[in-house]
């Protein structure tokens, strides 16, 4: 239990670690003009938390619904397309968050537009791998955490490093918050490591009273 909730902690202050950069970067960079992405060989971490525009064919048959995502106290899933650029590689596109149906499990519907088309949108990153139970992390075309290696693997495909967030009618607009809510995470990982300090000292006195004669 000690070591369990020591490694919560520890998770939690990590993803406040992330959320801080991110935030810095998101204020820094949010006045620099916007950039045009052709491949993957050709994209530079600077443009990360950025404006950018790409110009492809989405691929339907590579759409992935990343599971477990809120929104107003909603769960439901981010809908995730593959760009096809002109040169062979992916750049992934979030097109916005969808709620689950009454089919859940099983993702919805969410048609993909047809022919070449033109986005533009923020140039992120995925968040790190939540907390994952189970090996069992892809099913079909449902993912709990989106990876970008693992998306490549699977893809045969270099892939952009990042991940463009869209605005697309009919899905509700994933955003990057200049808050990115370091806060949150820091409370977090300060509530597991005072349960672990907590079980540790139960553990200790409970077995010292056992002893005594």
């Amino acid at each position: 239990m000690v070591a369990l909730t020591l490694w919560l902690s520890h998770w939690q202050t990590a993803r406040g670690d992330e959320k801080a950069e991110r935030q810095r970067l998101l204020e820094s960079r949010a006045s620099a003009p916007q950039v045009e992405v052709t491949s993957a060989a050709q994209f530079s971490p600077s443009w990360l938390f950025r404006r950018v525009r790409a110009q492809g064919v989405f691929q339907p048959e590579g759409q992935l619904f990343i599971d477990n995502r809120q929104d107003g106290g909603r769960a439901g899933f981010h809908v995730v397309t593959p760009l096809l650029l002109a040169g062979g590689d992916l750049l992934l596109i979030n097109r916005g968050w969808v709620a689950r149906t009454p089919a859940y499990p099983a993702p919805p519907d969410v048609p993909v537009p047809a022919g070449e088309q033109r986005v533009e949108g923020l140039a992120t990153l995925p968040p790190k791998r939540f907390l994952e139970l189970s090996k069992d992390v892809v099913d079909g075309r449902v993912w709990q955490n989106l990876s970008l290696d693992r998306y490549a693997e699977a893809s045969k495909r270099p892939v952009v490093p990042a991940v463009v967030l869209m605005a697309t009618p009919g899905l509700v607009t994933v955003l990057e918050q200049p808050d990115a809510g370091e806060a949150k995470h820091r409370e977090y990982a300060l509530t597991w490591l005072s349960l672990a300090i907590t079980t540790g000292i139960l553990w200790v006195a409970l077995n010292l009273k056992r002893r005594a004669p």
